[in-house]
C-alpha cells in the first residue's frame, strides 16, 4: 500500500508537473492537456505519483519519446516520463543480459551495448523510441528468422496501481512476463527491462534501386537466403529499392559515415522534406518528379556495426499505418495496395515499406504464432489520409491483418480479440495488475475493451 506522510514529496512533484501540462506527439497529430507531465527521479516518486493519480481518480499513462502516431499516450490525467530512468543499470557478461531503465532510448541503448561487446539481435528502422515504449507497442524490424525487440525481453520491473513494484522474469511471475513484453502500457509503469542480447556484430548492407518486378522476385529469394531483407516501392512508378543486410566478419568500410550522412541527411531528409513541401502545392508533379529522380541500377554497399545499419534518422514528419498479415499473403496484398493507390485522387509521396518477420509467442504481438509480413503506408504530415488509410485497413481486414499498436488504425476490441488466440490470457493478467483501469485511456478502452 502507499505510504502516508509524503505531502512534501508530492508538493515537489506538483511543482515539477506544473512546469508542463500540454503534450503532443512527434508528428503533432495527437495532443493532450493533462493534470501534469511528471518526470520522477526515483522509484519512490513513481509510486507516489501513481498514488496521487489513484487518489484523485486521474488516469495515468506512461510517455516516452512520443513517437506513436495514435492516441496511446493521450490522457487528461497524469503523464509519467522516465527520462531519469535512462541508463544501463546492470550487465551480465556471462549470460549476455543487460538491464536498462525504461526511459533509455534505443539509440543510447545501442551505443551502451556496443561498449560491452553486445547488441540486440534485430532492430527497426528508427531508434528514437524509449525501450519501454518500443516493447510496449511491439516495435520490430525485418528478417524471416528473427523476431521483434519484445522477444528479447527476459525481465521487467513494473510499478502497478496498488503501489507495488513487481519483478517479472522467467523465474518470477513468468505468466506475467509473457504478456508484459507487449503490454500497451496497460499493466503499469515499466521501470526497467532486462534484455537477452548477443555478441556485437557487423552487417554488410546492399541498397539497390531496380525495377519493381525485379525487386519483388529478389525479395522472395533473399528472404529465404539473407538475414534481413525489406523493400520500398515508390508509388506512381515501376521502381523500388531493396535493402539486404547480412552478418559479416569484415571490418566497417572507411567511408561509411560519409555515405550515411549523404544518404540519410541530404537525400532522405533534406531533399525529401523539400520535395514534400513542393508536392503539397503541386501534387500533380509527384509521378513525374519521382520517375526522373529515381534511377534503376543505383546502389550503395556499406559495412558497419549492426545498429548503425539497421537504423536511420527520420526528420521528415509523416503519419503511418502498418499491418501484420500472414507471410504467405504478403505480395498478394502488396499488389492490391498498388491498385488502391492507382485509383486515389491524390498522389502518395512516401514509399510503401514491406518487411518479413518470424513468429513469436507473445499474446498481443502482431507476429504471434505465424510467419508475418508487414506492410506500412505513410503520408506527409498534414496530408489528407482518410480515404487512403481506410481502404488499406479494409483490405487488411480481409487477410486477418493485425495493426501495429503504436500506429494509426481504427480497429476495436471486438475485432482484435478474434485476431489473437491468447487474448484472454492477456486480459486476465491486466485484470490482476490493474483491476480498476488506472492506466487506461480512450485508446485502450477501444482496443482492449475497457
Amino acid at each position: 500500500m502507499f505510504e502516508t506522510g509524503r505531502s512534501l514529496l508530492l508538493a515537489v512533484l506538483a511543482i515539477r508537473g506544473k512546469l508542463k501540462k500540454k503534450w503532443k506527439n512527434w508528428t503533432g497529430n495527437q495532443t493532450a492537456t493533462t493534470e501534469g507531465i511528471f518526470v520522477p527521479k526515483s522509484e519512490d516518486e513513481i509510486t507516489s505519483l501513481i498514488g496521487k493519480g489513484v487518489a484523485n481518480r486521474w488516469k495515468i499513462r506512461p510517455v516516452g519519446s512520443s513517437h506513436s502516431f495514435n492516441s496511446i499516450c493521450v490522457t487528461d490525467g497524469l503523464l509519467i516520463s522516465l527520462d531519469y530512468f535512462s541508463k544501463v543499470v546492470d550487465v551480465n557478461s556471462d549470460r549476455l543480459q543487460v538491464t536498462a531503465g525504461g526511459g533509455i532510448t534505443l539509440s543510447a541503448l545501442n551505443i551502451e551495448l556496443d561498449k560491452h561487446g553486445l547488441a540486440l539481435p534485430n532492430l527497426g528502422d528508427i531508434d528514437s523510441q524509449t525501450l519501454a515504449g518500443a516493447i510496449s507497442t511491439g516495435t520490430h524490424g525485418t528478417g524471416k528468422n528473427f523476431s521483434s525487440i519484445s522477444a528479447a525481453v527476459v525481465g521487467i520491473r513494473i510499478a502497478t496501481g496498488d503501489g507495488a513494484i513487481i519483478e517479472v522474469s522467467k523465474s518470477h511471475n513468468p505468466e506475467i512476463l509473457e504478456s508484459a513484453r507487449v503490454s500497451l502500457g496497460a499493466f503499469g509503469i515499466i521501470i526497467s527491462v532486462t534484455l537477452q542480447c548477443i555478441e556485437s556484430f557487423n552487417l554488410e548492407s546492399l541498397e539497390l534501386t531496380d525495377s519493381l518486378s525485379s525487386v519483388l522476385e529478389r525479395f522472395e529469394h533473399e528472404d529465404n537466403q539473407s538475414d534481413f531483407v525489406e523493400f520500398f516501392w515508390y508509388p506512381h512508378t515501376e521502381i523500388a529499392e531493396i535493402k539486404i543486410n547480412n552478418r559479416t566478419t569484415d571490418l566497417p568500410t572507411r567511408n561509411g559515415n560519409i555515405q550515411r550522412f549523404l544518404n540519410d541527411e541530404i537525400l532522405r531528409n533534406a531533399s525529401f522534406g523539400f520535395l514534400n513541401k513542393y508536392w503539397k502545392y503541386f501534387p500533380s508533379h509527384v509521378p513525374g518528379t519521382l520517375n526522373k529522380a529515381l534511377k534503376v541500377g543505383d546502389s550503395r554497399i556499406q559495412i558497419d556495426r549492426s545498429y548503425r545499419v539497421f537504423c536511420s534518422k527520420r526528420r521528415v514528419k509523416f503519419l503511418e499505418m502498418e499491418y501484420a498479415i500472414p507471410r504467405e499473403c504478403l505480395l498478394e496484398v502488396f499488389k492490391k495496395v498498388q491498385k488502391i493507390i492507382e485509383n486515389l485522387s491524390t498522389p502518395i509521396t512516401f514509399p510503401i515499406e514491406v518487411r518479413s518477420l518470424g513468429p513469436d509467442d507473445i499474446p498481443l504481438s502482431p507476429a504471434f504464432g505465424r510467419n508475418t509480413g508487414y506492410i506500412a503506408v505513410h503520408v506527409y504530415k498534414g496530408a489528407d489520409h482518410s480515404s487512403f488509410f481506410s481502404q488499406i485497413e479494409n483490405l487488411m481486414r480481409d487477410y486477418e491483418g493485425r495493426p501495429h499498436w503504436g500506429k494509426l488504425h481504427t480497429l476495436s476490441s471486438r475485432e482484435l480479440m478474434t485476431l489473437y488466440p491468447e487474448w484472454e490470457k492477456f486480459a486476465l493478467i491486466r485484470k490482476r495488475l490493474d483491476p480498476d483501469s488506472h492506466f487506461s485511456n480512450d485508446y485502450l478502452e477501444r482496443v482492449l475493451g475497457y
